[in-house]
């Protein structure tokens, strides 16, 4: 008999392994931080005994979930402008750079978390920052800060972090003593922040926190000689760092042939980069990914989706690997992934007008085993797998929306919720058991963000921007 630190039995286990295996009553054993077994639960009882066991029955064993692509800072601003797509830019822009002291980037950080924490995601990429490619990065403090944040509550997350869109420098504000200062930052002092947090923190809290470099998506045809040299010269500098750190690399917002010029003009694409929303592509797009390896998000939930769409059935068939991503948190989405994934599949059935497209395996797939190898972890995340990464959840499907109880990849896909995940097992640790999470002060973090909202909105001067009509009674704001 051996001995496993952890037992989750008694399941239907979706093991999202090469044969799809999917095990009535099954089990997973754990030892440490690496699954050891799985299987029939009768032949891992056989062979495994366990200091904690969790039992799983009535409820779907999966690997925990990925998401590709979301944005720290947005949990604080979520509720702001109402819509106004602009306002919201704007909001971003001035917050991000003038109004969030690293106390707010810890207060949002810990939100997050456990939000993605209790929707059963145990890893997630956050771009420090967001609106056009607002980055909180002059000076590796708010960097820190979240990072601090994510590894207190124990998920693992992939912080890509890296310069504004130029001109520069830009001007950004720091609140000590509660006192403005206002000052200028370069694209140099960025890169620098950058490579700091690089330093600081890539591999760091046992593995799980990571960095991805970023840049800018430049969409627009130019033939200003001086600005395209600008770009190629701070892309080259971007992905430099990136290479010889060994990070990932990640854009946000590509459309309409921008991924072909990615490529021709600046080099930026690869197997090592992911790229978000990736809307109206051009052939030359599609043949640009699929011949560099770069992988897509898919964020159908976004409002990029209705102003474009991604064409994601025709980048499978080519070859490209698509996840599928909340960009997360914003003024009308969360990162319950159940929800994402039932948008995916509708987005693009009503496109097509073919309700078999984007079946409920392929859609568990892209937030799982294909997330996975889009960010270079197919390895050891990502499915249920002997040696892999112990990342599990438990989904309760013994619920009235879950029934009957009969084919579960369907239940967990179409009916089951972010309220439904149970249990979450991060590196084989239990970070979330029966819903609770003993190991954080729920309310404590509550406070924090409400406090730092607060602050945050009395220093931007945007506290308007949380009051705005519903819209009763109108069919358009």
């Amino acid at each position: 008999m051996q001995h496993a630190s952890l037992l989750i039995r008694g399941g239907v286990v979706i093991t999202m392994d090469p044969a799809r295996r999917v095990i009535d009553d099954g089990a997973v054993a754990v030892s440490g931080d690496r699954i050891a077994a799985v299987g029939p639960r009768a032949e891992v009882e056989a062979v495994w005994r366990a200091t904690q066991v969790i039992d799983a029955k009535g409820r779907a064993v999966l690997p925990g979930f990925i998401d590709g692509h979301a944005h720290a800072g947005h949990g604080l601003v979520k509720t702001m402008g109402g819509g106004d797509s602009e306002a919201w830019s704007e909001a971003c822009r001035i917050i991000y750079t003038l109004a969030s002291p690293p106390s707010f980037w810890r207060a949002e950080a810990e939100l997050a978390a456990l939000e993605r924490l209790r929707n059963g995601v145990t890893t997630g990429v956050s771009l420090l920052g967001g609106g056009d490619s607002i980055m909180r990065t002059d000076n590796p403090a708010h960097g820190d800060a979240h990072c601090e944040g994510v590894a207190a509550v124990g998920i693992r997350a992939i912080v890509a972090v890296g310069p504004t869109r130029p001109p520069h420098p830009r001007e950004y504000a720091s609140w000590e003593s509660g006192t403005e200062r206002r000052y200028p930052v370069s694209f140099e002092r960025q890169a620098e922040t950058c490579a700091a947090l690089i330093k600081r923190w890539h591999g760091a809290a046992d593995g799980r926190i990571a960095i991805a470099t970023l840049m800018p998506v430049y969409r627009e045809a130019t033939h200003d000689a001086a600005k395209v040299a600008e770009i190629e010269r701070q892309g080259r500098i971007m992905r430099e760092l990136g290479r010889k750190h060994g990070t990932l690399f990640h854009q946000d917002g590509h459309r309409s042939g921008s991924i072909e010029m990615a490529d021709r003009m600046f080099g930026l694409c690869g197997p090592d980069a992911f790229f978000s929303h990736c809307t109206d592509l051009t052939e030359e797009d599609i043949e640009t990914l699929a011949r560099t390896g770069t992988a897509v998000v898919h964020n159908s939930s976004a409002i990029a989706q209705v102003r474009g769409h991604c064409p994601v059935p025709r980048l499978l068939e080519a070859g490209v690997t698509v996840m599928i991503a909340s960009d997360g948190t914003a003024p009308d989405r969360g990162t319950d992934m159940f929800r994402h994934m039932v948008m995916c599949a509708r987005v693009h059935q009503r496109a097509a007008r073919d309700e078999r497209l984007m079946p409920p395996g392929k859609l568990l797939e892209m937030i799982t085993i294909d997330a996975a190898k889009g960010i270079g972890r197919e390895a050891d995340l990502g499915s249920l797998e002997v040696g892999k990464k112990a990342d599990v959840i438990t989904v309760d499907l013994a619920t009235p929306h879950a029934y009957p109880p009969n084919m579960p990849v369907h239940r967990v896909v179409w009916f089951a919720q972010g309220s439904d995940v149970r249990d979450v097992i991060v590196d084989g640790r239990v970070l979330m058991r029966e819903r609770a999470v003993p190991h954080l002060d729920e309310a404590a973090i509550l406070a924090a963000a409400a406090r730092e909202t607060e602050t945050m909105l009395a220093r931007s001067g945007l506290g308007h921007l949380t009051h705005v009509d519903p819209g009763w009674g109108r069919v358009r704001l």
